[in-house]
């Protein structure tokens, strides 16, 4: 197994627990406020779990040549990934202008919103945000970095499925 395997096996599990996490605490928020930006961002969220689940069935049939992949796994692997690309990128963007932000001072709209709540929790409040732009970048080049993985396995693997013979 090479360290680029490794990787992906990794971040597969990574995307895997954060999107299942996070998916939950949705479905409750769901049920408990019936808003409709829940739901569109639980769908966002069940693109990411969706996409790494597939991955373990891209990697379970690089790991087993016997293993046959259903006909429907690589276009959903390309197909979700776009949308995990999308989200993951938007993640990214968001936790390093969030950085950029906190760098300048400049806090825009969030200035306004914090300054409606007491002085300590204004401060608790930007001191949150450094680990929030912090987690959403890092959480945001897992997901493109493991789309980008999983397209570059899938190659391989219908590379490899070309080469065997049929009979």
């Amino acid at each position: 197994m090479t360290f680029k395997f490794k990787l992906f096996r990794g971040l597969t599990a990574i995307n895997i627990m954060f999107s299942t996490f996070f998916l939950m605490g949705l479905i409750i928020l769901l049920f408990t406020t019936g808003s409709i930006q829940v739901l569109s961002f639980g769908i966002l969220l069940g693109a990411i779990l969706i996409h790494a689940i597939l991955s373990l069935h891209l990697q379970k049939a690089l790991l087993d040549s016997n293993m046959v992949l259903k006909e429907s796994t690589p276009g959903g692997i390309r197909i979700i990934g776009g949308i995990c690309i999308f989200v993951g990128g938007y993640m990214a963007l968001s936790g390093f202008s969030l950085f950029v932000m906190l760098r300048t001072g400049n806090l825009g709209p969030l200035e306004d919103m914090m300054k409606q709540f007491p002085a300590d929790q204004q401060a608790a409040m930007t001191a949150m945000l450094k680990p929030m732009a912090t987690f959403f970048l890092i959480i945001g080049a897992i997901i493109v970095t493991n789309v980008v993985l999983s397209y570059t396995f899938l190659k391989e693997w219908k590379n490899r499925k070309d080469e065997e013979p049929l009979f």
